[in-house]
């Protein structure tokens, strides 16, 4: 990364630093369609080397170590007689096995950036009609929050990222639950 960002900013650098294995011999200077292909291609790989970084996946574990006290509510989003309606199931008080086995399950699936993701404000906009809202507490205070649909759309702490398999995740939250 450094030598391309050298690259871009001024390609004769890397010009000299090359020179001298020619000790013997005078290095000219380089043409002007060296140094802008030079920076051209320097400038794409950086660019290649940025967005590959930005896009790395990026797992749920983290969010959570064995010591967090969970809090999860579960919601089923429907529609009957014509009635937009809403379930909504709260566990607060998780035995140590539950909460060591969701935290387990964790370690399973990882999430992505997006391209709105550093510009978004966490809000989902597609719900689905299954949603989990993980809250996740160290010394009784709220240090993470996640929200995943089962359209493969996922809130962490207020920005927007995708999932995938976000409806397995929902399912096997579920079955320990």
């Amino acid at each position: 990364a450094a030598v391309l960002l050298v690259n871009v900013i001024n390609p004769r650098i890397l010009w000299y630093i090359d020179s001298w294995k020619y000790k013997s011999f005078q290095k000219e200077a380089p043409s002007s369609l060296y140094l802008f292909l030079c920076r051209l291609l320097s400038a794409l790989g950086l660019m290649i080397l940025i967005l590959v970084i930005y896009f790395q996946p990026m797992h749920l574990a983290d969010l959570a170590d064995p010591t967090s006290e969970l809090s999860i509510t579960r919601q089923h989003i429907y529609v009957e007689n014509g009635e937009p309606e809403i379930d909504t199931e709260s566990y607060n008080d998780l035995s140590e096995d539950q909460t060591q086995r969701i935290i387990d399950s964790l370690q399973q699936y990882t999430y992505r950036r997006t391209p709105g993701t550093l510009f978004s404000d966490g809000s989902l906009s597609d719900l689905g009609e299954w949603m989990i809202c993980i809250y996740i507490y160290r010394d009784n205070e709220l240090v993470n929050t996640v929200i995943v649909s089962d359209t493969g759309d996922i809130s962490v702490n207020d920005r927007s990222y995708s999932m995938q398999d976000s409806s397995g995740f929902i399912q096997q939250i579920t079955d320990i639950l």
